[in-house]
């Protein structure tokens, strides 16, 4: 009913009734927005690729990290002089400190420096005990971080090796079985994962290698069905606002191997999409200590001034140009 025929001042019995029709149709449209507009809860689903050049997936073409990319703002550049190992690397990227200051050079340590520098985990928890935190990793490693400190993550699964998976292409299907089956069923506040088969083949073969870009082709598929997961579960629910995270801990050399501070070794990238991030953006400072920062601002957590990295949601970005 038109705003003319409820402001009639005709008082004809047929005029009223089609005006309190209209008014009461009015008044559920506007009680239907409010509800679309309540509070949205914030989701972030945080991913790591182990050992994964971006150069690699452009040559490659992978289409879902590509397409992820393009969505989101991109950062690429170097970690140098931070060690290019995975335990120092995922641990800055899970506690926003470099290794001079957590104090892990390889891959050996235990929950020790997590007490000092706390983990996203325990810094998400302490701020909201309600948050529902996951952690679901190939590298199991990633528990002893995960699972560390009080409070700990809520979930911490370590995938259990799939027999005779020399490339760990199969378990790192497994592990995204699992994170697509926590995302769909119980949409975690956070959730953090790590996909190992790329660094596998660095090691095997070397990053200038086949079996590496075969490797990067593999995980992106599964980068795939994690954000289809993701982009499913928002449509079914619009009052979940999603972020997804990618990053990696270090590159390989052309021969294999990691540790150095070549270029190929300390090269790193990350892409945020999401709604605190431009499309088609591009930093050359967004690094992966600044994800725990970023990750925490999301969720208005407070920042530790002891972090070495920054939140990137306010932050500047360069236009995008080219890739």
């Amino acid at each position: 009913m038109s705003a003319r025929t409820v402001a009639t001042t005709s008082l004809a019995r047929r005029q009223l009734f089609s005006g309190a029709v209209a008014v009461a149709a009015v008044s559920t449209i506007l009680t239907a927005g409010r509800a679309q507009a309540g509070p949205q809860a914030d989701k972030v689903v945080l991913i790591g690729l182990d050992g994964t050049m971006y150069r690699k997936i452009e040559e490659v073409r992978a289409p879902n990290l590509l397409r992820l990319s393009a969505e989101g703002t991109l950062g690429r550049g170097s970690i140098a002089p931070h060690i290019s190992i995975s335990g120092p690397s995922w641990a800055t990227v899970l506690t926003g400190v470099w290794g001079s200051k957590h104090g892990i050079t390889d891959n050996n340590f235990d929950a020790t420096p997590f007490a000092k520098y706390p983990t996203v985990f325990t810094r998400l928890e302490r701020h909201d005990p309600t948050l529902k935190t996951q952690s679901i990793a190939t590298w199991d490693q990633i528990a002893t971080m995960t699972a560390s400190g009080d409070p700990r993550a809520d979930v911490v699964i370590s995938t259990p090796l799939v027999p005779d998976d020399d490339n760990e292409s199969a378990t790192d299907a497994a592990t995204t079985d699992s994170v697509v089956t926590a995302i769909t069923k119980y949409a975690p506040e956070f959730l953090f994962t790590h996909l190992d088969q790329v660094d596998r083949a660095g090691h095997q073969h070397g990053g200038a290698s086949s079996e590496y870009r075969d490797a990067v082709t593999r995980i992106d598929a599964l980068v795939g069905r994690i954000v289809a997961a993701v982009d499913a579960r928002a449509r079914a629910n619009p009052a979940e606002r999603w972020t997804i995270l990618v990053t990696t801990d270090h590159g390989h050399r052309p021969k294999g191997g990691h540790g150095g501070q070549t270029p190929d070794e300390t090269a790193s990238f990350v892409i945020a999409r999401g709604p605190n991030f431009l499309a088609g953006a591009t930093s050359s400072s967004f690094s992966l200590v600044d994800i725990t920062p970023t990750v925490l601002d999301i969720f208005h957590a407070p920042l530790d001034p002891d972090f070495d990295g920054q939140s990137r949601i306010r932050q500047p970005v360069e236009p995008f140009t080219s890739r």
